[in-house]
């Protein structure tokens, strides 16, 4: 997979070009290598952590991190987009030349150097855990590893309005912890390894822990929290194998969040800097001062050859610089341009693309009504000294803006065209609906209809219908689903064939119950796009909760032929077999599920409902504990397995699932009709105890 492309031309004045000088030796030797580690924090802005001035931060884990280490005051991301960013973090190439420019619809190319494939190369052991459907296998990031793991289905992770696999940074964190322990050891000494880990709690939409949202000034802020204790967790455990300071450990973003500056809720379109100023801090005492500040310039193009750098590792292609020497004080820091784009508006809602140069003290974003801001006087960029109006407050800064914009203009052209002509060729991504569908919820994915209207304009013109949209979506996680019907019934008026609002609207008819209205917006959406996944499933439930058996099993089949690999699609017409008595085509389509995605828990449970059927409660038993492995906040796998336990008298057993079912979901333990029997079962007194606690007003 090694690029042979000659990159090495691209404009040095822009990018501050590693040139791959000799060292005095290629690298450290084998055994007195470090360790590498990469946190990325997705939808971090630099602002809200208390090493980079927000007093009211709850970051002392980072903060400490900060103080032991090397802190870059401003560096930029190349984009607010999180698949594009992380590759230009572990390639060191900008989108322009990885070609991977949004989400979902672009694969990592074959020809990128991932980091990852450098220190595999290097005798490293290579091992990632990602939090988001965003980073999956799929798109080809995963090059180089060992180890991927990109399981997101159980552990009662968030899912939103189309299933968005994600997990939280607890779970993941767990995970890593797992495998620190079965790999930080001698062994580990003598082969070092090199580990990502991705974590996604502060992405809309915010949900922090109790405790967490109750301390924080926000919501996103107590999110924020919530991560600085799992980096505590891992900065404490790398501390207690004797290994931290034997470890290159590097934090960082792949992009911030507007938090509705700019009039944009949370991120995507804009490349301000809410959204793309990050932060980055190494440690590393071997070679790195304690608690420098770095004042330079930076972009996380730099991540790479930085690294490579502290190894003493040749740095190969990247359009990053290796800042190694300026991080360490022994050479001052150097001055390039910072490059940055969002093409999401135009590639997902047809507006026009943005692409920016940082220059300095000056940011110049080029859109139809071009942008130029002196963040000396103007931090949060809100006075544009292009705009006729700036002339009023400052006439000599508008004067001098016209020159400068020019200048900056023609940079960035140059920049733009150097990096296309040199570019990798992306594959290309063919997006299936079951990926379509998850991503509009987090907002990445538009559709077709959306862009009716919006043709070629100015992203500060469009963003008001674009957060429209993004406050129907909130409104629908917030559970306030009567509002955000309202919203996206107004929206509709004028935008009749957004498939994305119909969707919205119907699952929030079908949380109110209205099955009839939810069928509706269903049936609309379909007939603007019938090839669409999530609706073809979701009116399936919907015929099935009303017995219309062969309706159901039609649209699931239907989902089917769009997504052949949806293993929803498959237990649910397995769960219709087992209703008709049709037992072995059932078992057929379970098998199918799990052989397809062995971590969807509802294909276990099916099966366990197959054996309960078939009163084989050993096995029933088997595949309800499966289920509730891969998803622990499953009350079928609990109580269905405790039912199992007791036909069996596996009494101890038993009492222990129905206790873990009625603290997983005791309203649905309350409704269940098997409930009555068990409470006068005399066996289970523990059960009775938790049940009471469960009856008790919350």
């Amino acid at each position: 997979m090694v690029a042979r492309f000659l990159i090495a031309a691209i404009c040095v004045s822009c990018f501050g070009l590693a040139a791959g000088c000799e060292r005095g030796s290629r690298h450290e030797s084998s055994r007195a290598r470090p360790n590498v580690v990469v946190i990325t924090v997705d939808t971090l802005r630099a602002d809200r952590l208390g090493c980079y001035g927000f007093e009211r931060a709850r970051t002392p884990h980072i903060d400490k991190l900060a103080a032991e280490g090397v802190l870059a005051s401003h560096v930029i991301a190349p984009t607010p987009i999180t698949l594009p960013s992380h590759t230009s973090i572990f390639t060191g190439l900008q989108p322009p030349a990885h070609g991977v420019r949004d989400n979902a619809s672009f694969l990592v190319p074959d020809e990128a150097v991932t980091l990852a494939e450098r220190l595999k190369a290097e005798g490293y052991r290579t091992q990632a855990f990602i939090s988001a459907m965003v980073l999956h296998r799929m798109y080809n990031l995963h090059q180089g590893f060992d180890g991927y793991d990109d399981q997101l289905w159980g552990g009662g992770d968030r899912a939103d309005i189309a299933l968005v696999r994600q997990r939280s940074g607890e779970r993941t964190m767990d995970l890593v912890l797992q495998w620190l322990n079965g790999n930080v050891g001698t062994r580990a000494k003598a082969v070092p390894f090199f580990l990502w880990v991705h974590l996604f709690d502060p992405h809309a939409p915010y949900d922090p822990p109790a405790s967490d949202a109750e301390a924080a000034p926000t919501p996103y802020d107590g999110e924020i929290a919530s991560v600085d204790r799992q980096i505590g967790r891992f900065v404490e455990a790398l501390r207690q194998k004797d290994a931290l300071d034997d470890t290159i450990v590097v934090f960082t973003s792949d992009h911030g969040e507007s938090l509705g500056e700019h009039g944009e809720a949370t991120h995507a379109v804009f490349i301000y800097e809410s959204t793309v100023h990050v932060p980055l801090i190494l440690r590393y005492p071997r070679k790195l001062p304690a608690g420098k500040i770095y004042p330079g310039p930076a972009q996380l193009v730099d991540v790479m050859p930085t690294i490579l750098g502290l190894l003493g590792v040749e740095p190969g292609v990247s359009q990053g610089t290796d800042l190694s020497a300026p991080f360490a004080g022994t050479e001052p820091p150097p001055t390039f341009a910072r490059y940055s784009e969002s093409l999401h508006p135009e590639l997902e809602y047809g507006m026009a693309p943005l692409y920016g140069l940082r220059l300095g003290d000056l940011t110049y974003i080029r859109a139809p009504r071009p942008e130029l801001y002196d963040r000396a006087k103007d931090p949060g960029e809100t006075r544009n000294l292009l705009e006729p109006s700036a002339a009023a407050s400052d006439s000599a800064a508008a004067s001098a803006a016209g020159p400068q914009a020019m200048k900056l203009d023609h940079e960035l052209s140059k920049t733009l065209g150097e990096l296309e002509r040199l570019a990798l060729v992306p594959k290309a991504k063919p997006l299936d609906e079951d990926t379509a569908d998850m991503l509009r919820a987090l907002g990445y994915i538009a559709d077709p209809e959306a862009k009716q209207g919006l043709e070629g304009m100015d992203p500060k013109d469009g963003i008001e219908i674009y957060a429209q949209i993004q406050n129907a979506r909130q409104m629908q996680h917030d559970g306030d689903y009567a509002a955000c019907t309202r919203l996206l019934e107004s929206l509709l008026k004028t935008m009749p064939k957004n498939v994305s609002a119909l969707n919205t609207a119907a699952l929030c008819e079908t949380k109110m119950g209205n099955g009839k209205a939810a069928e509706q917006y269903y049936l609309r959406s379909l007939s603007v796009d019938p090839r669409q996944h999530f609706p073809l499933v979701q009116l399936g439930r919907l015929h099935l909760a009303e017995r219309r058996i062969e309706q159901a099993r039609a649209s699931f089949r239907e989902a089917l032929e769009v997504v052949p690999a949806s293993v929803e699609a498959m237990s649910l017409l397995g769960y219709l077999n087992l209703l008709d008595g049709s037992l072995d085509q059932a078992k057929s389509w379970f098998d199918r599920a799990i052989a397809e995605d062995p971590g969807y828990a509802q294909s276990h449970i099916g099966y366990g409902d197959l054996y309960s059927a078939e009163q084989n409660y050993r096995k029933a038993k088997e595949a309800y504990e499966k289920a509730a492995e891969v998803e622990p906040r499953s009350f079928h796998a609990w109580f269905n397995g405790g039912l199992c336990a007791l036909r069996l008298g596996e009494v101890e057993t038993a009492e222990r699932y129905l206790i873990r079912a009625a603290e997983v979901d005791p309203e649905a333990l309350l409704r269940n009709p098997n409930l009555p029997p068990l409470q006068r079962d005399p066996r289970l007194v523990g059960f009775r105890a938790a049940l009471s606690r469960a009856m008790q007003p919350q």
